[in-house]
């Protein structure tokens, strides 16, 4: 516990903390306000924080407001208010609701396209001021005793350089093949002291006790210092921009697959606690890798609000584009009660994963 308290008594950590997440969703809302103004939507607020209201500044019709709560910030178009069954400003021109379905597409989609903007930029930023950067090589850090490696010769510090003549240049790409390909046997080419050693075979094993892995090793992916122009940082960017969609996207094969595994169990999922903790220790490391650590955020938000889910961008985008496709905008009411339950679900969500967070911050 006392290592818990200290975590939430950094003042430092908490500011950072904030500053990132109200950069990263104001970014992401200056998205929704620009495609909206440029669109001829009416914008009624543009809200940094949440209620209750500190103060506002009143220009061009458009309340630009300070809240109390200094978490995020949001839009306010009119027109578009997803738990209303009877939208204000119904029959405007400038309404949300009164412009065509593309419009209403663009402006959904626009801040999710800001978050990967902003996290291009700030990857790119990153790997051009100089960061450590993986070199392509996966490094084997620990072998379990009795394990398939250890069978085989390998040690700590060696390099796994292919498998079945695959280059191996991330620890998810070890980690893939040799999960697809349990219960077979594999040939791995290593490199030990910088010389290339004679391949060995192993049998990654389906179900190896808690912990261990398939063939039995802990890896991590070499990093050294670099600096690069800015093309190559670009380049570099994407690169780590893919990787993360990637990731996402097999999180629910991972859960699915894995949950009902005791030997490996789901992957860890964090929420706002554990992003608050990570900030901390990130921070640590100076401001290029702070900078990836804002990149990646930048990137999961966008990804996860994109998401087909009541309550999201993703979901009002869905209900927007089935409008679109049959000529005609469903029920309001059923839209309405849809976001809702979809709102109350994510909230569900958020504790789950938040007391999942404490659990793991308290050593439980």
């Amino acid at each position: 516990m006392p290592s818990f308290l200290g975590v939430f008594g950094d003042l430092r950590t908490l500011v950072l903390f904030l500053l990132t997440f109200t950069l990263i969703i104001a970014i992401h809302e200056l998205g929704h306000f620009v495609s909206a103004r440029l669109l001829g939507m009416k914008v009624l607020e543009f809200a940094f924080g949440f209620p209750p209201r500190a103060f506002r500044i009143r220009h061009a019709d458009i309340d630009y407001s300070v809240n109390w709560i200094p978490f995020g910030g949001f839009v306010r178009i009119l027109g578009q208010d997803d738990f209303a069954i009877h939208q204000q400003g119904e029959g405007d021109p400038q309404s949300f609701t009164a412009k065509p379905w593309w419009a209403q597409a663009i402006v959904l989609a626009a801040g999710v396209f800001m978050n990967f903007v902003l996290a291009l930029v700030v990857l790119t930023v990153a790997f051009t001021t100089g960061s450590t950067a993986p070199t392509g090589d996966v490094r084997v850090v620990e072998v379990a005793a009795g394990s398939p490696a250890a069978l085989v010769g390998i040690l700590p510090g060696d390099i796994v350089a292919a498998v079945d003549g695959r280059r191996m240049t991330t620890t998810r790409d070890l980690v893939r093949y040799t999960t697809r390909n349990v219960d077979k046997l594999v040939s791995i080419e290593l490199v030990r002291d910088g010389k290339a050693l004679p391949p060995v075979q192993a049998v990654p094993r389906a179900e190896p006790p808690e912990g261990q892995g398939p063939l039995g090793i802990r890896i991590e992916e070499v990093v050294a210092p670099v600096s690069v122009g800015i093309p190559q940082a670009f380049t570099q960017a994407l690169g780590l921009t893919g990787d993360v969609v990637g990731q996402i996207a097999e999180l629910p094969g991972q859960l699915l697959s894995r949950g009902g595994s005791s030997s490996q169990g789901p992957p860890q999922v964090g929420g706002p606690i554990e992003i608050f903790r990570v900030t901390g220790q990130v921070a640590q490391f100076g401001v290029p890798t702070f900078l990836k650590l804002i990149g990646v955020l930048s990137v999961n938000l966008g990804v996860l609000n994109i998401i087909p889910f009541p309550g999201l961008d993703g979901g009002r985008l869905f209900f927007v584009l089935i409008g679109g496709i049959f000529r005609r905008r469903l029920s309001p009411q059923v839209e309405a009660a849809v976001h809702a339950v979809g709102f109350v679900l994510l909230l569900m969500l958020l504790v789950v994963v938040s007391i999942s967070d404490i659990r793991r911050a308290v050593g439980g």
